[in-house]
């Protein structure tokens, strides 16, 4: 425990207490770092790493200490080693790979020791705050080093990290997202204010994804939520709110500039003539899938190999850093099916399992993280997350959902009220 007392910060407890401070502090550097410092590559590979070690002092203190290698590592192991072996038949063996294979290590680093912290759900509840606070920084960085003139420019999140704006977007809907959940099933009314800051934030980012994520998120989460009282007048409720904030953003300046254009370009593109071009980068878009799509019917058993789609592009085409913006066709090209049915099995696990105890034990957790599934689901055929480090993060985090679920819900707050009597 931490305690502040006449000026003197002390630090209480146990082993185990202690390594759990630090490794939740480790988490909220790694969170922060993966993007406050997007130039200087090592220091999210370091931190994440870092993560490892804190939770071993962790599992080193606890007094039951179970020696599990969790469901998600063997999983991302045998994903990695075949992505590896792929260099085997690859066009190119090239420096996309040895990054790629790099990212893969930090990856399985960190959702191994998001699984070791998390042993029930009292530590997911806990992990969720902390990742909320470490967007909330982030938040509060890009807004205070972008320019007020810019903030309707619809790059809100690219200033102080240097990353695409869309991967700072994401942390800001799976933050909004956890956010909701806090207010809607937990009752704590401030964090509502914590949601509207996120939803601004995706809003002035330009990203229609994370814009999607962060109206369909809390709509898709209250759908579900039949447990509430008034039902229907909640789903109407969110529903009008989402019509609202939609509306706002088509008719104030300042939101149009920022993303209501690039909606509007959106829905002419997909919905009218495809021959006026309205959005160039939805066409550019488009024919990176394209190009992926063509490369996996040249070897759509085991692909190209890992990051030959870029190196591929830029050989022949001259297109330097360019993915598809598709994380299925991206597989596709690169891994081919073999590689593609590895990798979203461990999504179909999840999936299956949290709607399990979505409705057998009635978990309000298992709810929340399958909302952020399906949704996830839906996003990847606009961006590619299989060798990006971030979202693999909540990914883990929602794996531990499957399992954490004993002293959740209804059930955890039956026993909190127990003890409470008891005293």
């Amino acid at each position: 425990m931490i305690s502040l007392n006449k000026g003197i910060l002390r630090f209480e407890g146990n082993k185990e207490n202690t390594a759990r401070w630090i490794y939740e502090l480790t988490f909220i550097v790694n969170t922060i770092t993966l993007f406050a410092f997007n130039d200087v590559k090592f220091i999210g590979t370091a931190t994440g790493l870092v993560m490892l070690v804190a939770v071993m002092l962790l599992w080193i203190g606890r007094r039951n200490k179970k020696v599990v290698i969790p469901y998600n590592t063997a999983w991302y192991i045998a994903f990695t080693a075949f992505a590896a072996v792929s260099c085997l038949w690859s066009m190119f063996i090239n420096t996309y790979m040895a990054s790629y294979f790099l990212r893969m290590v930090v990856i399985i680093a960190s959702i191994t020791s998001v699984s070791i912290y998390v042993d029930k759900a009292e530590d997911l509840e806990r992990l969720i705050k902390i990742f909320i606070f470490s967007i909330v920084v982030i938040v509060a960085m890009e807004l205070a080093v972008t320019p007020i003139d810019e903030w309707s420019a619809g790059v809100m999140g690219s200033h102080f990290s240097g990353a695409n704006q869309n991967s700072v977007a994401f942390l800001a809907f799976c933050a909004e997202l956890f956010a909701f959940y806090e207010f809607y099933s937990k009752g704590k009314k401030r964090y509502i204010l914590l949601v509207v800051l996120f939803v601004i934030f995706v809003v002035m980012s330009g990203s229609r994804k994370a814009l999607f994520a962060s109206v369909a998120g809390p709509l898709l989460f209250v759908f579900f939520s039949t447990y509430k009282r008034n039902y229907l007048f909640r789903i109407l409720l969110i529903a009008g709110l989402a019509v609202f904030v939609v509306f706002i953003i088509m008719n104030d300046v300042n939101a149009y500039n920022s993303i209501g254009k690039r909606f509007e370009s959106m829905l002419e593109f997909w919905f009218e003539d495809r021959s006026h071009k309205v959005d160039n980068s939805l066409y550019m878009r488009s024919y990176y899938i394209q190009l992926a799509q063509e490369m996996f019917g040249e070897s759509p058993l085991i692909g190209k190999g890992m990051g030959n789609f870029a190196k591929i592009i830029d050989e022949f085409y001259d297109l330097q850093g360019v993915y598809s913006h598709n994380n299925y066709w991206q597989i596709l090209s690169e891994l081919g099916v073999i590689g593609f049915f590895i990798y979203y099995s461990m999504y179909a696990f999840i999936i299956i399992k949290l709607i399990k105890n979505t409705v057998v034990h009635k978990s309000r957790l298992s709810l929340l993280f399958l909302t952020f599934m399906l949704l996830l689901v839906v996003l990847e055929t606009g961006f590619v997350t299989y060798n990006s480090k971030m979202p693999h993060i909540v990914i883990g985090i929602a794996y531990t959902a499957t399992y954490a679920v004993d002293t959740d819900g209804r059930k955890y707050s039956y026993i909190e009220n127990q003890r409470t009597g008891d005293l």
